[in-house]
């Protein structure tokens, strides 16, 4: 199965879970990038229909791809890593902790970027961006040094394909 980026560039595939797993965190920095930039943006033109794009393609993001992306590694990774290192289990548990801290400080942002969606722009002064972003890029870091490299290591090429079928259907259904 292919997938095309905006520029019509291929990227990965269930097949290649790992990989679409870390093409996942390059698109959670980019929504990052996007709402750092809401408050000035704001300040500056008010709420307008970049905003409104912009607040829109995060929740949908943040409501539903981010919450399969943590249960994409909860379910097919963190089993197996345990299985096979059973010392991991502590880094595991942080990264499962972290998942639903994030998924909190999400919730505690949302109503408030609907709000701005909505036209209130004295909203955006109540959220704050600032910890939701870097919580979410330290997170993808971690992962991405220590998490992927160790199951790319310990996972056989079959576990990885089962794993990707398995991610797929998550969002079949």
């Amino acid at each position: 199965m292919l997938s095309l980026d905006k520029l019509g560039r291929t990227g990965p595939s269930f097949d290649e879970p790992i990989e679409m797993l870390t093409a996942c965190h390059d698109k959670i920095r980019g929504f990052c990038d996007q709402l750092e930039k809401l408050p000035a943006y704001v300040a500056a033109h008010g709420v307008n229909a970049q905003v409104v794009g912009a607040v829109d393609a995060a929740l949908r993001y943040f409501d539903t791809a981010g919450p399969q992306h943590h249960q994409d590694e909860e379910d097919e990774l963190f089993p197996l890593l345990q299985a096979r290192r059973p010392d991991a289990l502590p880094k595991l548990e942080q990264l499962e902790a972290e998942h639903g801290y994030l998924i909190s400080r999400w919730a505690a942002i949302r109503d408030d970027l609907v709000a701005l969606r909505d036209g209130d722009a004295t909203a955006i002064s109540r959220i704050d961006i600032a910890d939701f972003v870097r919580l979410y890029r330290e997170h993808a870091a971690i992962e991405e040094a220590w998490l992927f490299p160790l199951a790319g290591e310990l996972l056989t090429e079959d576990e990885l394909k089962e794993a990707g079928v398995h991610m797929a259907a998550r969002r079949q259904g």
